[in-house]
């Protein structure tokens, strides 16, 4: 039921996107997401979220909730209000909708002439939304608000970095997107400013992995799925070198993300680390994935904007169907 319901939703996407039909986006892909999301809570709760389920019924204060306390007790309040764990993971599911709905339309300053805000029929059926809200939840939820907090830096800097602050006490990995934010907007700095700050904290943060060598989430999966993620950053910052050769500022403009994903999942990659490359590896997809998309938003033909947008959704879903972890979880 799980899977043919994802496949549906797939079908949904493309749908939406090659129409640009703001109406079926809005009365039948939405929807769909809720229906679909209902229905993967209901058919029982996977790997991680069997502990997080647990979690809401914890009262421990040790340093190991605290340093996330947001995502913890904001878990455990949510289960104090509905006293049931299916309707709390619901309600939550609800809020990361609502939040990618408001970050999607920002992109065209919530004017719904077009499609150019439904960012979420890409990002819902990526192989990144699926293991997060399949599994790895907490890092999930803390990405949907560090995009929130993107969304914003260059329009609004102080509530970008409330957000970010939030993200981060959901999940301590977005500090590693600090490089990305800094390149939208630091300060006083000019582009060039930025870009060569961020390349300064990215080469800061590769020095620093080597203290993840002590923690347990080094240990390899067997999937070697980090070096895959190495590989596929590579060959994409390869053909945006090659796209944008005359003018390489506009590539860390329009995604800026390539470049410090390529530097620190080599850090990771020689540290052997290669569970942690996954989990950052998935998030930033996610960041490059809002680049993109937003970037599309720029082309004037609709043809050609519906193919990319139909090619950037299938880039990132087709694995799903692929990978036997992620079809695990939707069957």
């Amino acid at each position: 039921m799980e899977l043919i319901s994802y496949i549906i939703l797939i079908c949904f996407s493309a749908i939406s996107i090659i129409t640009e039909s703001k109406l079926f986006y809005k009365w039948i892909f939405i929807p769909s997401v809720v229906v679909f999301m209902i229905i993967v809570r209901s058919v029982g709760f996977d790997l991680d979220l069997v502990t997080y389920a647990l979690e809401m019924h914890s009262t421990s204060m040790d340093l190991y909730y605290l340093r996330e306390f947001i995502f913890w007790l904001g878990s455990r309040l949510v289960y104090y209000l509905f006293q049931d764990e299916l309707i709390s993971f619901l309600f939550m599911d609800l809020i990361w909708i609502i939040t990618i709905l408001k970050v999607g339309g920002r992109m065209s300053s919530f004017k719904k002439d077009n499609l150019n805000n439904a960012l979420l029929v890409v990002l819902m059926t990526s192989f990144p939304f699926v293991f997060g809200y399949e599994n790895i939840y907490r890092q999930f939820y803390a990405i949907i608000f560090a995009l929130f907090s993107y969304s914003l830096i260059c329009n609004n800097y102080k509530k970008s970095l409330f957000f970010f602050v939030i993200a981060f006490f959901m999940h301590n990995i977005i500090a590693l997107l600090i490089p990305i934010f800094m390149v939208k907007k630091f300060y006083r700095f000019n582009f060039t400013g930025r870009i060569q700050i961020s390349l300064l904290i990215t080469f800061l943060i590769v020095a620093s992995l080597g203290i993840l060598e002590g923690l347990k989430s080094v240990e390899k999966t067997g999937a070697e799925m980090g070096i895959f993620y190495f590989f596929f950053f590579v060959i994409l910052l390869s053909i945006g070198l090659i796209f944008f050769k005359h003018n390489i500022y506009l590539l860390f403009d329009k995604v800026p993300s390539l470049f410090f994903i390529v530097i620190i999942m080599l850090g990771l990659i020689f540290l052997d680390a290669d569970m942690i490359a996954e989990r950052i590896g998935m998030m930033y997809i996610s960041f490059l994935i809002y680049d993109l998309y937003k970037y599309s938003s720029e082309i004037e033909d609709r043809g050609v904007r519906s193919l990319v947008r139909l090619s950037l959704m299938l880039l990132f879903t087709l694995p799903t169907l692929f990978f036997e972890s992620s079809l695990r979880f939707l069957m």
